[in-house]
């Protein structure tokens, strides 16, 4: 899709109405996407006649100031966020405008009409959304243009756009989507965004399950990739979304403390009732890696670990806890020490609740 425009004044009029640091993999991928673009857009040229060439390949005023581009955009929906992969589904449409002076129609032509033109004929600022995981076009590729040569582009784009989740906060996590734009081609000494661009949508609308959605202030800087030699101007959207924690707390906190307390009922038994409360011990096991387990499976394998991860983590080891304190009390029923094993019971349960309390505080709050 081609970059969105930008213009001042009677541009951002008509507007207004209508990723944190990569790693270098990824940095030099996109290095080499940047410069491939170039090289395909100089040889699609190549068949054009010299003025049509210079229409399409120079940019206006190419010895001047830096064109001006100025985006628009509405988000109809962002319908999905995909933890395990890493991205998310939106269905947006793109306005982009600039000022070529050299579409302009002579005083005497001049007639009000808008005029349609392919967006391979003219010049673009050779947008490129650097995220972009699969978006399609809905519209056709054209730019309207009026008499005095303010160039109009619109496309309707949906698909998936790829996000680097931050997750430690897991369940509690508050997430940046970007929508991130670059100009492929040109340095911001060339082309460069309008700070006047536009953004709006119906958040409370958005249909992605499990999370609160808004709209934040756009960003504009640079996208500098040193492995290429790159500098580019770059503009990002973005969207803040904060994760509905209460699903998470009815459907893991809440049955892994359950299955805590079921093991914290061992301590309640008599010691030499043996098999009833090893029974209980290794069921609180199996069931607690069950959970855990099924959890962990709805996050990609990050290196670091998660409030959730905290939480499992200190709920298995209580449980084994309750396992080794169980055999001991047992061992020392058996071995005619009820009066001690007795002992170990009663200061169990208390301590055991007060490790739980210590593991939702570490889960919950540092």
């Amino acid at each position: 899709m081609e970059a969105m425009p930008e213009t001042g004044g009677h541009l951002t009029g008509l507007l207004h109405n209508a990723f944190m640091s990569a790693r270098y993999d990824f940095v030099v991928r996109i290095g080499l996407l940047l410069m491939l673009a170039q090289i395909s857009a100089a040889a699609g040229a190549q068949d054009l006649g010299s003025a049509d060439q210079r229409l399409v390949n120079e940019r206006p005023n190419p010895s001047g100031e830096a064109t001006l581009i100025t985006l628009g955009m509405y988000i109809f929906d962002i319908d999905e966020i995909d933890d395990v992969n890493q991205r998310f589904s939106i269905d947006m449409f793109m306005v982009a405008a600039w000022h070529d002076p050299r579409l302009a129609l002579p005083e005497d032509e001049r007639s009000g009409q808008i005029r349609t033109l392919p967006m391979d004929k003219i010049w673009t600022p050779r947008g490129l959304i650097v995220n972009d995981r699969g978006l399609s076009p809905q519209l056709p590729r054209i730019a309207s243009i009026d008499d005095l040569g303010n160039v109009v582009s619109r496309q309707r784009l949906s698909g998936d756009l790829a996000v680097a989740l931050e997750l430690m906060e897991f369940p509690f996590d508050t997430q940046r989507l970007p929508i991130d734009f670059v100009s492929y081609q040109y340095s911001p000494d060339e082309v460069r965004f309008s700070v006047n661009t536009d953004v709006s949508a119906d958040a409370e609308s958005f249909s992605a399950a499990g999370w609160r959605l808004r709209i934040l202030e756009p960003e504009t800087g640079e996208l500098t990739i040193p492995a290429a030699g790159i500098v580019r101007t770059r503009l990002t959207y973005l969207i803040e979304a904060k994760r509905n924690a209460q699903y998470y707390l009815l459907t893991m906190f809440l049955p892994m403390s359950l299955i805590v307390f079921m093991s914290w009922t061992v301590f309640w038994l008599q010691p030499d009732i043996v098999p009833a409360r090893i029974g209980i011990s290794t069921a609180s096991i199996f069931s607690l890696l069950a959970l855990g387990f099924s959890i962990r499976l709805g996050l990609p394998a990050v290196s670091y670990m998660t409030r959730a991860d905290l939480f499992v983590i200190g709920c298995t080891l209580l449980v084994f806890v309750a396992l080794g304190v169980a055999v001991i009390g047992s061992r020392w029923a058996s071995a005619d020490r009820m009066e001690r094993a007795l002992r170990l019971n009663a200061v169990a349960r208390w301590v055991y609740v007060g490790l739980f309390g210590i593991v939702v505080t570490i889960a919950m709050t540092l």
